[in-house]
């Protein structure tokens, strides 16, 4: 950050020296130097504080120790582990560190492993592929988290991994032996193996200390699974694997999340075990039917039952009183059905679908009149214009080819023109009057100027993210580029107009930058976010909200050029979109749809400061790519999976309470 603007907490109360380290433990290291100008007692208490941030990255260990030396964790860049293993001083700098980032990091190697201190408890070396076969980490025995996935360390098996361990990730591992055992690591509660070769035998010596389990995508897991060995097994993710009807009946009674979704093997007969503290199940794209239903436990709080097609329509939840959450999507529950469980209290989200698209729909557009257009992907695109009023019947009332796959579209503030981009470059300016986007005004870009975004500026100008790292403004009406902004080291993936006339951008070099058209100037870059950003929207307020493959969404005082709430921190967020009463909904990786209310907080609110109410509002069966708010508070989102868009009807709220 800036060292002439420290945060507005800081400078009002950085210099009481009762109050400082508790303050400063709150915020990032990474406005140290900008803290320690405030006050003299500053610098004291900076030095006390037990940093163990691993997102702000280290590119000296001895310069990171001499500025924080109370810092407990970090990540280091290549720089820093180079220096590692060529400083004699740079190791030590290390010393009584618990917590290292060093995912990605090619550098890394089995001698780097050698010098990492004995006090570490956290260790991430994901993707780390110099790492070899027998790379040990029994030297650190205090280590309780290990993340070694996507390396080969565990091809010579499992004897380098230290017997303190209580969460292991061996996802996406490659060359882990065939039936190895991981009996002696009797202190494991927590096993992520994702996308693994982990087979049934593995599984068979997993220790009864186990409270969780990921083992998705394991190919090698047979019918013949069985978890009734892990008593204590609270939270099981064993989706997309060969499981059949026989292995839930090996289900431990302690199991409170359980997610055996795409699990094809699965049939109408399948029925659960007694599971009286099950609170979530996850069972879509299978093909389970009525009798799993009839065997749900009383204690079912959300069930997530999306493309089922083996439940009819006299199914009943009747016996589910508890149930608070229902995503039943492509799925013949009886609307009496869904009736009486919104009676009861339970999120139904009313949904309609809009179908006909041959492949993935890349892109939203909302135009005047109660139209929405989606633009598909494929050798030939196609682009469909639908009435979504809410009494029109869900068919298109228009179909057009398009010359290649739509990459990004957007409705110009005249409501009958639309601006859209395809595959190859280019941009494409329509008439809609006539129900289709006639072919208007193109503004041609070479091959390698891809636009993957689209956004109106309060000029009426367009913003276009591009494949070569730029954005480019285009005045539509004059077919013509009038500015290139050039600064970011990645495709810019997202681009959004700031109420001001300024521009968003967000790319896949994980930052968001602010644009001053007028002067093609950056003037601010907004740092925090570790992966590419797929997503931006701009707040009813006029905060930013950014949305990432790291998994969160941050939001932003842009004039403060300050990130004021971090949300989620799970899977990748693939799309955003803005409320008309301020709220904000996301769209992630896995399929969810997430409603958040990021209306600013009354005054004589209790909410902790930063604190964002949450509602899951739907979940679909892939990764949702875009999404696009429609009046009368409803929402269109695209399904990753196939061409399917859904249309969901977003609860409302009440306004928050005046200040007291």
């Amino acid at each position: 950050m800036d060292a002439a603007m420290p945060p507005a907490l800081v400078a009002l109360l950085a210099g009481n020296s009762v109050t400082a380290a508790a303050i400063f433990a709150c915020l990032n290291p990474a406005d140290a130097s900008a803290l320690r100008r405030l006050h003299p007692a500053v610098a004291t208490a900076v030095e006390s504080v037990r940093w163990a941030d691993t997102a702000m990255p280290v590119v000296d260990a001895v310069r990171w120790r001499a500025a924080l030396p109370g810092a407990v964790g970090g990540r280091l860049t290549w720089t820093a582990v180079r220096g590692v293993l060529t400083s004699s001083a740079a190791a030590p700098a290390l010393d009584g560190v618990t917590c290292l980032d060093l995912r990605a990091c090619a550098d890394v190697t089995d001698e780097l492993l050698a010098r990492l201190p004995p006090s570490l408890r956290s260790l991430n070396v994901r993707h780390c592929n110099r790492l070899s076969l027998g790379a040990s980490f029994v030297h650190l025995t205090a280590l309780a988290v290990l993340d070694c996935g996507g390396t080969e360390v565990l091809g010579d098996g499992v004897d380098g991994l230290p017997l303190s361990l209580r969460e292991l990730d061996i996802g996406e591992v490659y060359g882990l032996q065939d039936g190895v055992s991981l009996a002696h690591l009797t202190h494991l509660q927590v096993l992520r193996a994702a996308t693994s070769p982990l087979n049934d035998a593995t599984l068979e010596s997993l220790p009864p200390s186990l409270t969780e389990l990921h083992v998705a995508s394991c190919g090698q897991l047979t019918a013949a699974a069985s978890f009734a060995h892990l008593p204590a097994l609270r939270v099981l993710d064993v989706s997309a694997c060969a499981i059949d009807d026989a292995v839930l009946a090996s289900l431990p009674p302690s199991l409170v999340a359980l997610n055996v979704a795409k699990c094809g093997e699965l049939t109408e007969y399948a029925v659960l075990p007694h599971l009286p503290a099950l609170r979530l199940l996850d069972v879509c794209g299978t093909n389970v039917g009525d009798a799993l239903l009839a065997s749900l436990p009383a204690s079912l709080g959300e069930l997530r039952l999306v493309r089922c097609p083996r439940v009819t329509a006299g199914a009943t939840l009747d016996a589910v009183p508890a149930l608070r959450a229902l995503y039943s999507s492509d799925t013949d529950l009886a609307p009496d059905v869904l009736a009486g469980c919104r009676a009861r209290g339970c999120a139904v989200p009313a949904a309609g679908e809009l179908r006909g698209h041959g492949n993935q729909v890349m892109a939203l557009a909302v135009a005047a009149g109660d139209r929405l257009v989606s633009g598909a992907a494929g050798a030939v695109g196609e682009m469909r214009v639908w009435d979504v009023a809410p009494a029109a019947g869900g068919e298109a009332t228009a179909v057009v080819s398009s010359r290649g796959p739509v990459a990004a579209m957007a409705a110009l503030p005249d409501g009958d023109s639309l601006a859209v981009s395809r595959v190859g470059g280019g941009i494409e300016v329509g008439d809609m009057s006539a129900a289709l986007p006639v072919r208007g005004a193109t503004v041609k870009f070479d091959a390698t100027k891809n636009v993957w975004a689209l956004a109106v500026l309060t000029s009426g100008r367009l913003a276009a993210g591009c494949e070569d790292w730029a954005v480019r403004i285009v005045d539509a009406d004059a077919g013509a580029v009038t500015a290139v902004l050039k600064g970011h080291m990645g495709r810019v993936l997202a681009v959004a107009g700031l109420p001001d006339g300024r521009v968003a951008s967000g790319s896949a070099d994980a930052s968001v930058r602010i644009w001053d058209v007028d002067t093609e100037a950056c003037v601010a870059t907004l740092a925090g976010h570790t992966k590419q950003v797929h997503a931006l929207a701009v707040l009813k307020d006029g905060r930013l909200a950014s949305g990432a493959a790291d998994g969160s969404v941050r939001l932003w005082d842009v004039g403060a050029r300050d990130c004021v709430a971090v949300l989620g921190g799970g899977h990748a967020v693939t799309a955003l979109a803005t409320l008309p009463d301020g709220r904000l909904v996301s769209g992630s990786e896995d399929g969810a749809i997430q409603l958040w209310d990021t209306r600013p907080a009354p005054t004589a609110s209790t909410r902790p400061a930063g604190a964002v109410p949450v509602t899951i509002l739907c979940r679909v069966s892939a990764r949702l790519r875009v999404l696009a708010a429609l009046p009368e508070d409803r929402l269109a989102a695209a399904d990753g999976a196939n061409g399917t868009v859904h249309l969901l009807a977003v609860p409302g709220v009440p306004p928050p309470p005046p200040p007291a």
